[in-house]
């Protein structure tokens, strides 16, 4: 465990080894968090934290360097890649990135990446080894057709020319289990912030503006109903009648 006293530390931390590696890992560095965390010593975890996320963040960039024509959403990218990795680093139970940091780091940065191009109907193009080459390519969803049938005497929609390359019969489905889900937060402005973010995909900044609270009151409040949903759903599979019952 890293010693937080040792007034060599900030020198330490700086220092890389001849192979370019740095002398205290980033695996050590979230050892160390979450050892500090179960302390309840959250000055430690946050100056931990700092450092980690100052060494991943060009990893963050390179990999949104295919967003650079859209500066809006390459911070939105980054923003969630960093929000990513410091809540992972905090939690015990992800143990991967533990075994094998680069590796996770990659497919974090991948997972994000390729989150927002779906987000807003984009897709690249990729070169023979599978790297994202050029600028993105939008899908207009007008070209989609919706299972949402316009009335039969209706001759001014027209029909689609392409495949939808969504399911939506699932994604419909997707939307029912979601409101069902958000029926257990009782607080109305909760249930406002989880469908803000969760669901509609808006900033933090924006969804503050919108509940008229600061933006940390509204991550904490959008955190703690995440948790609590999830115990609902943990509660629900452990009685597979009620589940079906539920969703008959």
């Amino acid at each position: 465990m890293i010693d937080l006293s040792d007034p060599t530390l900030d020198e330490r931390l700086r220092r890389r080894t001849a192979e370019g590696r740095y002398e205290i890992s980033e695996i050590e560095l979230i050892k160390t968090i979450r050892a500090l965390r179960a302390q309840g010593k959250i000055e430690g975890v946050r100056r931990l934290c700092e450092v980690l996320l100052y060494r991943c963040v060009p990893a963050f960039q390179r990999h949104t360097q295919g967003l650079r024509h859209r500066p809006e959403l390459r911070e939105e990218a980054i923003a969630n890649m960093s929000e990513h990795l410091l809540r992972e680093a905090q939690n015990p139970g992800e143990v991967f990135m533990t075994q094998n940091f680069i590796h996770y780091l990659r497919c974090l940065c991948a997972d994000e990446f390729n989150r927002v191009l779906r987000q807003e109907g984009l897709f690249y193009r990729r070169d023979e080894e599978g790297r994202p080459s050029g600028r993105p390519q939008h899908v207009p969803r007008s070209l989609v057709e919706s299972l949402h049938a316009a009335p039969a005497d209706d001759d001014s929609a027209p029909l689609a020319d392409v495949a939808d390359p969504h399911d939506q019969i699932a994604e419909l489905h997707a939307e029912d289990e979601s409101q069902r889900i958000l029926t257990y937060l009782s607080d109305p402005l909760d249930r406002r912030i989880m469908i803000l973010r969760a669901i509609q995909g808006m900033k933090w900044d924006d969804i503050a503006v919108v509940c008229k609270r600061t933006e940390r009151t509204v991550r904490l409040r959008y955190e703690r109903a995440r948790s609590y949903l999830r115990e609902c759903i943990q509660r629900e599979e452990s009685l597979p009648f009620l589940s079906t019952v539920q969703h008959q």
